[in-house]
């Protein structure tokens, strides 16, 4: 009997040691390390690949993580799950408007100088947000667009 409880002691503590990660929500931006990236149904290899990302940098919305996966959002509003190594905490901002292009100002006042025209789905590095403005840096000029023309803004 000493042996089956002691069995069994063993058994609880083994099991308890792998029992199941549990799936922890989260909430911020991250973009995409690489130029080819995977969005998959679940959290590991063996579910089946949703649809793939071909370009670098894009924003993404983190909202799950679990184990070596992050659950992401992407600007459309489609979600998966990537590899953690595929993402990097350096936040970027994806224009997104209806019209044909915005503005990119010196200053956070539509009377500063224009600085760019930007069109939809053009990508820059954050910099910052301040009063529904934010400033970004897209290939090497720095500027300020309106927040509510972007996505990758909390």
């Amino acid at each position: 009997m000493r042996f089956l409880l002691l069995g069994l002691a063993f058994f609880m503590v083994a099991f308890d040691s792998f029992a199941v990660q549990k799936i922890n929500e989260v909430n911020y931006f991250a973009s995409l390390r690489a130029n080819e990236t995977n969005v998959r149904a679940g959290p590991g290899q063996n579910y089946p690949i949703k649809f793939t990302f071909k370009l670098k940098g894009i924003p993404v919305q983190v909202v799950s993580e679990y184990d070596n996966w992050n659950e992401i959002k992407d600007y459309e509003g489609q979600s998966g799950w990537v590899m953690q190594s595929l993402l990097t905490k350096k936040r970027t901002l994806m224009v997104r408007t209806t019209k044909d292009f915005i503005n990119l100002y010196k200053k956070n006042n539509e009377k500063s100088r224009i600085i760019y025209r930007l069109e939809n789905n053009v990508i820059g590095d954050y910099l910052k947000c301040i009063d529904g403005w934010c400033a970004i840096e897209i290939s090497d000029k720095k500027g300020w667009v309106k927040a509510d023309n972007l996505y990758g803004v909390e």
